[in-house]
């Protein structure tokens, strides 16, 4: 990974960031146990899905442009 896109991963991993605090209810903000819950749930439902999709979109790319050739 270059310099730039660790950067631009860092600038998006705290938009991200303040996002998910927003929509995390205040009692879970309160250790670092409950955050890391939190976040684990986070992942688990709107981030890891997002991830594991774009990952199989690129998988099939390379197939759909063998058929076209």
């Amino acid at each position: 990974m270059t310099p730039e896109e660790k950067q631009k991963l860092k600038e998006n991993m705290r938009s991200i960031s303040e996002i998910l605090v927003k929509n995390t209810p205040v009692e879970k903000l309160k250790d670092f146990e409950s955050i890391e819950l939190a976040i684990r749930d986070h992942m688990l439902k709107e981030i890891g899905p997002e991830i594991a999709n774009f990952f199989l979109k690129q998988q099939q790319r390379p197939k759909q442009e063998e058929l076209e050739k």
